[in-house]
């Protein structure tokens, strides 16, 4: 179980040129459950591969995410700067989770049908066959869902949401926020009711996400530590309120120490001064 959050920004630099949104912040809790009994305190669900320019936050199954992201981040990689359009980019997204979905599901619901774990050919079995495996297909999931920010060759940021049961991507890019995992509502309502958009500045983003996090904790499948990415095109930042070995450097504003302070000051005012 999890919270995971990503917002949209435009610094002041992207604003002068143009460049709408050019910052992207990913936040996610670091709970993770097991079935129905065990859990996990520490499972990080933030992704980072800066040599791609992929930027992510996870929630269900963790690890089936960074099987999917990891080729991702490799296939985008290779897309020339020039040709990096957000069309091209959900294209091989597509494709990855296609590919990805394509091999799991040989792998491991083939073999219950009886069947070696090999892509078949529809128009070489029979109806029958063809029926079961269509069902089967249909109700088989890449295990995952992801917020993922990437950036086109212009600089702005590509922005997407995959739903691994819904078997969809969507573009997020407008109105500029999502959020996933058991917590998503409580985070949603919450941007929504700070009218989030893509063109804040990215202080301001940050911090709407960093509120959305705490309130999606009221859920106890949501724990109270975060980590945080920040990205633009051209470099990144992290932070994570566990004691880590990281090497990567903390955003100046966008930090776990400065959302608390801002968290004092700005957040919903106590009532209890107006009565019981």
């Amino acid at each position: 179980m999890t919270i995971g959050i990503g917002v949209l920004a435009t610094s002041a630099a992207g604003r002068t040129k143009n460049v709408v949104p050019d910052t992207a912040v990913v936040i996610a809790d670091t709970m993770g459950s097991y079935g129905d009994v065990d859990s996990h305190a520490r499972l990080h669900k933030a992704f980072m591969f800066p040599d791609a320019g992929v930027y992510a936050v996870a929630a269900d199954r963790v690890d089936m995410a960074s099987e999917l992201l990891f080729a991702f981040a490799k296939f985008v990689k290779d897309i020339p700067k020039e040709k990096r359009t957000h069309g091209a980019i959900t294209r091989t997204l597509a494709s990855v989770c296609y590919g990805y979905k394509r091999d799991k599901f040989t792998a491991h619901e083939f073999p219950k049908l009886r069947l070696p774990p090999k892509e078949m050919d529809p128009a070489t079995v029979t109806p029958e066959l063809n029926a079961t495996v269509q069902a089967a297909w249909e109700n088989f999931s890449i295990g995952c869902d992801l917020i993922l920010a990437t950036f086109c060759g212009d600089g702005t940021v590509c922005f997407l949401q995959v739903s691994g049961a819904e078997h969809e991507i969507c573009n997020m890019v407008l109105p500029g926020f999502a959020a996933i995992g058991v917590g998503s509502q409580n985070a949603v309502f919450w941007l929504s009711r700070r009218q989030q958009t893509l063109g804040q500045l990215p202080l301001r983003a940050g911090y709407h996400a960093y509120e959305a996090k705490r309130m999606a904790e009221s859920s106890p499948h949501v724990n109270d530590h975060l980590d945080i990415i920040v990205a633009t095109n051209e470099e990144h930042w992290f932070c994570t309120t566990h004691p880590s070995l990281h090497t990567e450097k903390e955003h100046p504003e966008i930090n776990v120490k400065n959302l608390k302070r801002m968290w004092k000051r700005y957040s919903p005012r106590d009532t209890s001064k107006l009565g019981t």
